[in-house]
């Protein structure tokens, strides 16, 4: 077969696997992996405003729609990432994106990964048949295999393109374009969506730097170097999500597991990392499906075997499995935060890390660690069949299997069918492996059967976990997250037509899912990860509060305040309420009070007689304004993008024009073409000022995170580029 062909016959072949894998998903509309609390409430609506945006060529910068605007990309959402630009915009079905395109992007996620653990193993010299089996291992067991959100995915992806790079990189193969791709790729990483992976990956590509220093003391100036380029680089790619990100978190307070939201310097308690944490016990769940609290580290029988037989067979003559088991071991170790020592130092150490609250999330390097292991174990496997040690092995998954099978009739005595069906899949799994090694053995199976059998076992076991829960859609009187997203549209028609801007506050109890992102209508709440911190000291729950911010409409199966009207009454039973002393999207105040503190506006605001019609607060100095007869003056709001407002005002004389949208750097404005200033008033709200006259108010936000993120981005990728590029120009003259 010519080199070519071959070249991409088995990507071909591992993107086929992964399409059948998740045949539920991409051959079947009854299944979907959005059907899941986060999913359907928040990650698919979330979808929903990043893929209009990029329709409409609009960079997702700003969120109308939820808690009265909030930064998008700032938020890690996964509006960086480039894969999110093409797939979720191409196909949308009546305004919506097209659910089909999402599962999709999921299976090419899987196939990502599975290719680059599959390169991964080609270059540490394992065959073709091994790396295909590492790379299904990779891609489909533990952590990537058993987590439905796309923004984690996409940052533990790169694992094995970033261990590629910089294992090329120790061995001195092209060092510092290799160390550029490693940072290249890490960066990519970083703009995924979710903070967790990457920084994770960050700690295990710096512990492959330590033992590349150690394996080369004689180049350590070279492989400290070459580190230090990734590094580099890494951060410049990553800016695009990082810089915004910064300030985001040091203006915004974030749920993270307690109580009460928490601000940028307040540290995730210990409890939520305990309470996150991988249990001893489920270290069972390696090889026994189903056996885990938080995070499934299932990869079988099969893998797990060739992984240890790997380590055993390999040790001595191969220093990255050395590395591999080492980033394996700690993985595990890491995740089982609740009463590890080691956990309990690195959180008080480093405080980034204490941010990552999910321990049990780093299986994200348990997958890299094992996968190339399972490669070593399987050439090793066909290169030595009569080895005593695998006959020995042989031997124990024969005991083993015989055991399994005879707690599976005993559990089937005791009625317990699940404790049953997880000891049969095991005992079926061990018993397939040792005949597999016998066959092999008596030359029964060429090595090259035997590694396509040994894949496909690994394959039919992972077939039992990843992806084996999801519900079938299409069953009667089963509650589903995702029916009850899609539900609801006529009461989203009803809310469309009535004047706009208009503000809606849904009641959670009755619609959990992010209504504003899915249905394009600004909402006062939402269900997401942090707040900036203004706007939720403005107290939005009180009614006098949700007056100002213009909440107009409730929706709602019961009234949640009094004096509200019932207009309109939904398929689902539940209703639209109008909320008839709502105050419009904007409004024009002459009375502006200093005062020193939230706290100090909040007592204020609680006062029936601070007309908050006319009268405004600000924290520290205040505008000039005027006392005139306010009559005939007005303010109409226009919104004709997320991150742009137009006001048109009529003023009698100076005034403060108040914009019910959240205060938040980024935001610039001008008063009939010159600039003006945003004054941040009520505590969490935009303001401008003009004097008498009508007047044309525009507000666009183009935070400078973003332009520095970007341009920071761009340098990295250049720089990237520059080094591989340079380097292949030297290698052609040579």
């Amino acid at each position: 077969m010519p080199r070519r062909a071959q070249a991409l016959l088995y990507p071909a072949l591992l993107l086929l696997l992964c399409t059948g894998f998740y045949w539920k998903l991409v051959l079947t509309d009854q299944y979907s992996y959005l059907d899941g609390t986060d999913m359907a409430n928040m990650e698919l609506p979330r979808f929903q405003f990043l893929a209009s945006e990029i329709r409409h060529l609009r960079f997702p910068l700003w969120d109308p729609y939820q808690w009265c605007g909030q930064p998008f990309l700032a938020q890690f959402t996964g509006a960086a990432y480039p894969l999110n630009w093409i797939v979720p915009p191409l196909r949308f079905a009546a305004g919506k994106v097209s659910i089909p395109a999402l599962h999709w992007m999921y299976v090419l996620i899987h196939f990502q990964g599975a290719l680059f653990a599959f390169w991964l193993c080609r270059s540490l010299g394992r065959s073709t048949g091994a790396s295909m089996l590492a790379g299904l291992v990779f891609a489909l067991g533990a952590f990537m295999g058993n987590t439905d959100w796309p923004q984690l995915l996409n940052g533990a992806v790169w694992a094995p393109a970033i261990a590629l790079y910089i294992l090329r990189a120790a061995r001195a193969e092209r060092p510092f374009a290799s160390a550029a791709a490693a940072g290249l790729c890490l960066g990519l990483a970083w703009l995924s969506g979710h903070h967790e992976a990457p920084i994770y990956l960050s700690a295990a590509a710096a512990a492959m730097w330590v033992w590349a220093a150690a394996q080369h003391k004689t180049s350590l100036s070279r492989i400290v170097a070459a580190g230090a380029v990734m590094f580099l680089i890494a951060g410049l790619v990553g800016s695009l999500q990082i810089v915004p990100g910064l300030e985001y978190g040091m203006l915004a307070r974030r749920w993270a597991g307690v109580a009460e939201p928490l601000a940028w310097n307040q540290p995730v308690p210990y409890t939520v990392h305990e309470s996150y944490a991988l249990t001893p016990a489920s270290l069972l769940g390696i090889v026994l499906p189903g056996l885990y609290v938080h995070g499934n580290p299932f990869v079988g029988v099969a893998a797990l075997s060739l992984a240890l037989l790997g380590i055993v067979l390999c040790w001595k003559r191969e220093a990255e499995v050395k590395l591999f088991t080492g980033l394996a071991v700690a993985a595990l170790v890491f995740a089982m935060a609740a009463g590890n020592w080691m956990h309990g130092v690195l959180y008080a150490a480093a405080p980034m890390l204490g941010k990552a609250r999910v321990p049990a999330r780093a299986l994200a390097i348990f997958n890299l660690g094992v996968a190339p292991l399972a490669a070593y174990g399987l050439d090793a496997v066909r290169a030595t069949p009569a080895a005593a040690l695998i006959r020995r092995y042989r031997l124990a998954l024969f005991a083993i299997a015989g055991i399994a099978f005879a707690g599976a009739a005993a559990f089937s005595l005791a009625a317990n069918q699940l404790a049953q069906s997880v000891l049969l899949n095991s005992a079926l799994a061990a018993l397939g492996l040792a005949i597999l090694f016998s066959a092999l053995r008596a030359e029964a199976l060429t090595p090259r059967a035997f590694a396509v059998l040994a894949a496909g076992l690994a394959l039919w076991e992972l077939s039992h976990v990843a992806g084996a829960n999801m519900a079938n859609l299409r069953v009667r009187g089963r509650e589903s997250p995702l029916v009850r997203t899609l539900e609801n549209d006529d009461i989203a028609s009803f809310l469309r037509a009535q004047p706009q801007p208009a503000r809606v506050d849904v009641n959670d109890a009755d619609i959990e899912s992010n209504f504003g992102d899915w249905q394009g209508i600004r909402t006062l709440k939402g269900f997401m990860a942090g707040v900036t911190s203004n706007l939720l000291e403005m107290e939005v729950y009180k009614p006098r509060i949700q007056d100002l911010l213009g909440v107009g409409f409730t929706v709602s199966r019961e009234s949640t305040r009094p004096g509200q009207e019932e207009v309109f009454r939904g398929a689902t039973g539940i209703r639209v309420w109008r909320n008839p002393t709502a105050f419009p999207a904007a409004r024009i105040v002459h009375t502006a009070v200093s005062v020193p503190t939230q706290a100090h506006r909040r007592v204020l605001y609680d006062k029936p007689e601070f007309d908050l019609r006319r009268a405004a607060a600000l924290i520290g100095p205040t505008p000039a304004l005027a006392a005139c007869d306010e009559t005939g003056e007005s303010a109409t709001v226009k919104t004709p993008a997320a991150g742009a407002v137009l006001i048109e005002a009529d003023l009698r004389c100076d005034g403060l024009v108040v914009l019910a949208d959240t205060y938040f750097p980024g935001w610039s404005a001008t008063v009939d073409g010159a600039p003006a200033k945003i004054w941040e008033v009520d505590g969490g709200l935009r303001g401008v000022t003009a004097g008498a006259g009508h007047h044309r108010i525009e507000m666009k936000y183009r935070p400078r995170s973003f332009v520095v993120g970007l341009g920071l981005t761009g340098i990295g990728v250049a720089v990237a580029a520059g080094l591989m590029l340079q380097t292949r120009l030297d290698s052609a003259k040579m």
